[in-house]
């Protein structure tokens, strides 16, 4: 017999993962927690598999867990576009959405400053910083919705990922070739770029050093114009006046970069699928 998986307990399964705790995941729900407790209790009966572990405060996956998430936050994300063509009840609370400076800054901003301009109702909190950073305040309920490089593998909140290759890039005319430490153009430490950068030259054993760093995407395409030195950048992140730097330059192939757009579920209302809809497009030309 085909079994069906219930909304309402595939809701109550997410909620308990995205805020770790029966408790919180009961306040937000509008339930008890034993109704939580009972509602988890039901969904594990239905799939023949134990889902979550509890110890102590804590709360963690299993592996039918995990298997499981993913696919209850599409079927989640589905419902509640579905149910948005119908419900045209506004929502209070500010959409908190995080860009990455470190990765096609302007171009996502585009995107949401177009999507607002088309709903003047949407009420958005818009925060740029460094990738990790983002998805770190993303975990600590400090955003709604992040796009961010990430080192890849599993990661929690993460709705679709990109895989893009970073190149080496410098002004026309420049190669620093002959040059004994490379100077490169850089994000601050804990940026994915700088990291793939330092690492590789770590590896090939090349010399370098840093010589400009800023964390705004802006600053660092302008230092490489300049002629200050080479850094690493992608499709959306090019300029006119900057080049790339071949392999027979002598310097090192760089990792790819893994781009993944991640949300909550608990706290989506119809403006937030919208937004997550038109920054999948986007990405997704992006990197094509």
């Amino acid at each position: 017999m085909q079994i069906n998986l219930p909304t309402e307990l595939l809701r109550t399964f997410v909620t308990v993962i995205e805020v770790e705790s029966y408790t919180h995941a009961a306040a937000l729900l509008g339930r008890t927690q034993p109704a939580v407790s009972l509602q988890m209790k039901r969904l594990e009966e239905l799939v023949g598999q134990p889902l979550v572990l509890r110890q102590g405060r804590s709360v963690a996956l299993t592996e039918r867990g995990q298997a499981l998430i993913d696919h209850a936050r599409q079927i989640l994300r589905l419902n509640d576009l579905a149910v948005s063509q119908f419900d045209t009840a506004s929502n209070d609370n500010a959409l908190r959405v995080g860009l990455p400076v470190d990765y096609g800054v302007r171009m996502l901003q585009s995107c949401l400053t177009r999507i607002i301009r088309q709903n003047p109702d949407f009420r958005t909190e818009i925060r740029c910083d460094l990738s990790r950073n983002l998805i770190n305040a993303l975990r600590r309920d400090e955003l709604d919705i992040a796009v961010g490089l990430y080192p890849g593998g599993d990661q929690q909140f993460l709705h679709r990922n990109w895989v893009e290759k970073p190149v080496w890039v410098a002004a026309k005319g420049k190669t620093f070739c002959d040059v004994e430490e490379l100077p490169l153009i850089a994000h601050p430490q804990g940026c994915v770029y700088r990291d793939r950068m330092t690492d590789a030259l770590k590896q090939a054993k090349r010399r370098w050093r840093i010589a400009f760093s800023s964390p705004g995407i802006t600053s660092v395409q302008q230092a490489v114009l300049d002629g200050m030195g080479v850094s690493c950048l992608t499709g959306p992140t090019m300029l006119d006046g900057l080049v790339r730097l071949s392999p027979d330059m002598g310097l090192p192939d760089l990792e790819p970069l893994h781009i993944g757009l991640f949300y909550r579920q608990t706290h989506l209302a119809q403006n937030g699928h919208q937004i997550i809809n038109e920054i999948e497009v986007t990405l997704k030309e992006a990197v094509a």
